[in-house]
């Protein structure tokens, strides 16, 4: 009670009545959300990077469609909040012709007076209750949709591309900047954004072999993307790398040391035919490597016999 009075006491000296103060003018929700939307759009427009600029402007129209939901809940409120304040003017209305109402209003005015002139404090009517604001509508972080599903085509000696094919329902009805694939020597990341409200995502690291960044690329169907994947052509006359899987089953240092040996990566290669060849291709395979292991290759080409075919003329 002593903190009101103080208050009033404090608006009385200063000589502006209350109705005069000045107010600050809070944003509703609706318009919170439009101007992050705003914000969000110019920023995007000075984005260089394609994925971030698409990132961006998702993230903008999400921004707008609350914004737009918010508003249309602001604007039903309001409606109601209109007709309730109809119908206390109505009730006000009946209770200002009603005498014995009136009776009872100046017997509690001549009580108040008196209350005062006794030095009595005045009763303080509590303020209204805050109607509670509606609570923001979360913005769930950027999630993808993993791949899982995709046909891989590792081609013949002669092919130059490792294709991957993804079946993707309207794929091709999106803007196409919604679509980006980063390339690096072993790896690819493919992103789709914006395809029916979800985003999806594949990204392959270790590849089996490298591959030429500057030459992969995606193409864009009605239904479905395909990954192509260069192959690394092996000297300006040879043919192209072999790939029997898209990814590695060994680790990246692993395919470093065969690098730097080339002879350890032939003995592997000849692994893999033997495990995934059939018994003609093991048999011949097996008596090459004991023969290789014996020294009856011959010692020239590093063991790979004079013919340099590593024993292997009878494949």
């Amino acid at each position: 009670m002593v903190a009101i009075e103080e208050i009033s006491a404090g608006n009385e000296g200063s000589g502006i009545p209350a109705e005069d103060a000045p107010l600050v003018e809070e944003l509703s929700l609706s318009e919170e959300r439009r101007l992050d939307a705003e914000a969000i759009e110019e920023a995007a427009g000075k984005m260089t990077r394609v994925s971030a600029r698409v990132h961006l402007e998702s993230l903008a129209k999400r921004l707008r469609k609350e914004s737009e939901a918010l508003a249309r809940v602001e604007k039903s409120r309001k409606s109601q909040e209109v007709g309730a304040d109809l119908e206390n003017s109505g009730q006000q209305s009946a209770v200002a012709n009603d005498p014995a109402i009136d009776s009872k209003t100046e017997s509690g005015s001549t009580a108040e007076t008196s209350a005062q002139n006794q030095g009595l404090p005045k009763e303080v009517t509590a303020p209204p209750p805050t109607p509670l604001a509606t609570p923001p509508i979360p913005i769930s972080s950027l999630k993808y949709v993993p791949i899982d599903k995709f046909a891989f085509d590792a081609g013949g000696y002669n092919a130059q591309f490792v294709t991957l094919y993804i079946e993707l329902p309207g794929v091709g009805s999106i803007p196409k900047e919604n679509i980006t694939c980063n390339f690096t020597s072993d790896s690819f990341d493919l992103i789709i954004s914006g395809l029916n409200n979800k985003s999806y995502r594949l990204c392959k690291d270790n590849l089996e072999k490298d591959i030429d960044p500057d030459k992969s690329k995606i193409v864009v169907k009605k239904d479905r993307i395909l990954v192509k994947l260069s192959k690394v052509k092996q000297g300006e006359y040879g043919g192209y790398d072999y790939w029997s899987q898209l990814t590695a089953k060994k680790s990246k240092k692993d395919k470093e040391k065969s690098k730097t040996n080339p002879q350890a990566s032939i003995m592997e290669l000849m692994k893999d035919m033997y495990d995934q060849g059939d018994d003609n291709m093991r048999k011949v395979i097996g008596e090459t490597m004991m023969k290789q292991q014996r020294g009856d290759l011959g010692n020239g080409m590093g063991g790979m016999g004079d013919g340099g075919d590593f024993g292997m003329g009878d494949l």
